[in-house]
Order: structure tokens, then sequence, then C-alpha cells
């Protein structure tokens, strides 16, 4: 009830759209995931292009373009027209590739953030026959083999790749990370048992029921509601972990201001239909709606956190 009165507030103050906004969409448009397909970004980003659809009355289809990072795709929204036609589904990399790449495709600033969809805390797992249940465990068995522990992640600088980081350094033990490009690759080497740990959101829950994975421990502040049977990081003994993916909307930031306004809204809505909402939770994520200056805020935040983990580290991209 909380939620959907913060989002009623939110509608309330994003200003009405003008004459030229009302008709906005002309024509198909167009939702970037700048990872590949069958990800959680991914489904987030179908999802909201099906409400979409329906409210614009128009095609509203997904172009997945991976790479560097997920500085491929979102330079694709940066560099190209500011009519709206074209926007951004982004999470983490966001806020660190400016950090991990050697050089951008695009200038931040061409990019505006519209709206915080959704947040998912990182959860740890193990392959089911690493001989390990609880969080201590792996970092004892880290110990008792310096270098051997595997951990997987969806590519340099994604959010499993910094949360595994970040346990790492906190635990202080060392492994060694094995990149992919995307989450679907990753987790499927994982099942296979190529590879001992992985940081995923809670979408990964299904396969621990099925005895495939041993879940570990959770990097938030608190339990999960939804699994409450799974210990924080501090619980567990490795304090000061806190790691999680984020998904929002991104749009060229020279877009005319009533194009913005009527996007905004749109998704606004679409954040306060049940259905759409019971989807984007069933990926495992939290419905988190936070408007243009609170995800800007937000942003800012995260930029600082990461960016003074990975300079410490000296975590690099390409």
């Amino acid at each position: 009830m909380k939620q959907a009165a913060c989002l009623a507030a939110m509608l309330a103050i994003i200003p009405a759209a003008s004459v030229h906004a009302a008709a906005f969409p002309e024509k198909p448009v167009t939702i970037i995931v700048p990872y590949s397909a069958g990800g959680i970004t991914d489904q987030i980003g179908r999802i909201l292009a099906n409400k979409l659809g329906q409210t614009w009355k128009q095609p509203v289809v997904v172009e997945n373009k991976p790479g560097a990072g997920a500085a491929i795709g979102t330079a694709a929204v940066a560099n190209g027209k500011a009519d709206g036609y074209q926007l951004l589904i982004g999470s983490v990399g966001m806020v660190t590739n400016q950090f991990m790449l050697k050089s951008l495709p695009y200038k931040p600033e061409d990019l505006e953030p519209l709206l915080q969809i959704s947040e998912a805390p990182n959860v740890l797992y193990a392959r089911s026959s690493l001989p390990v249940t609880s969080v201590s465990e792996l970092v004892e068995y880290a110990r008792k083999n310096p270098g051997k522990l595997t951990f997987a992640n969806a590519g340099i600088g994604s959010s499993p790749h910094l949360a595994a980081a970040l346990f790492q350094d906190k635990a202080k033990i060392s492994a060694t990370d094995v990149p992919y490009r995307g989450t679907s690759a990753a987790i499927a080497d994982f099942l296979g048992g190529q590879v001992d740990a992985y940081f995923d959101t809670m979408q990964s829950m299904p396969y621990v029921r099925q005895g495939k994975l041993t879940v570990l421990g959770v990097a938030a502040q608190k339990r999960v509601p939804s699994h409450p049977e799974v210990p924080t990081m501090a619980e567990s003994g490795i304090p000061d972990v806190l790691a999680g993916s984020w998904f929002g909307v991104f749009i060229p930031a020279k877009t005319p201001e009533t194009i913005k306004a009527e996007i905004s809204r749109a998704i606004a809505d679409a954040m306060q239909d049940s259905q759409t909402r019971n989807k984007i939770e069933g990926l495992g994520t939290v419905i988190q709606v936070r408007d243009r200056q609170q995800f800007k805020q937000f942003l800012d935040q995260e930029t600082q956190r990461w960016g003074s983990l990975i300079k410490r580290l000296n975590i690099a991209g390409s």
C-alpha cells in the first residue's frame, strides 16, 4: 500500500504532457537492452515493453546490444536521436563503465536517468557438489585452497563481478574470476559444475530447490522477506558486503522535456499495474520506483561507492 501511494504521488507531480507529447508515440519505440537475451535486464525490458505497447497502442520492441560491459548498447542510445523513440534499460554498468573501461564510446552526460524500476540484492550460491553449506565454510575452503575457488560473473564490471570482488576483499580470500557474456551463459556453466560460486539474484532459488545449487547468504542489510531462511553476509561473519542489481530507464538527455514527461508518466503508470509488478518481482527483484531526481541521487551514491572499490582493487575492464 505504501509503495502504491508513493507511485500515485509521483504521477501527480509529473508535468502533464503538452499537445505535442500527447501524440507520442506516433511510431514503434525500441528499448535497447545492453546485455544478452535471457538475462534479468532483458526480461524486465520485455515485461515493460509489453505494458508500454498496450498503453501507447504502438509496438514497443526490445533489441539486445551486449558487449563491453554494456557500453555498446548504452552508446547506441546515447549517440542516437533524442526523440524518445529509443530508450535504454540500464543497470550497474551505467555507473561502473567510467571506471572499468579505458575509454567510453559515449559521453555519460548525453544520457539522463528517467525512472528506476526495481532492485535485487545479490545472493551467494555454490555448486551443489562443492563441499560447503554456509558462507563460513566457503571462506574456509578458499583459504585452504588459495586460488582454486572460481567465481562466475556476467561480465567484467557486472553486478555479480563486483559483488564477488567485494566479498573476496572483505573475507580476505583469493579466488579466480571467470567472466561470461551475460547472465544466461554464466548460469549455464554454473549449473554444469564448471565454476564453484556465483552471485545472482533470488531468481536462482528454484535451482536450490531442485538440488542443483546451494544458497549461502544474501548481500543485503536484512534478510529478504520472501526467503527468510537465507542469512545475510553480516550474520554469516562477513560484514559490509552489500551488493545488488538495480534496473532503470535512461533516455538521451536532449530529448524534449514534454516527451520525457510522457515516457516517465507511462512507465510510472505501468509500475502500478499488478500484473506487471508481479512479473518483475517474479524475477527475484523488489519493486523500487525512483523518479528522476531520486534516481540521479541514487546513481551518484552508487558511482561513489563502486568507483572507490574499483580504484582500490585496481579492477580493470577492456
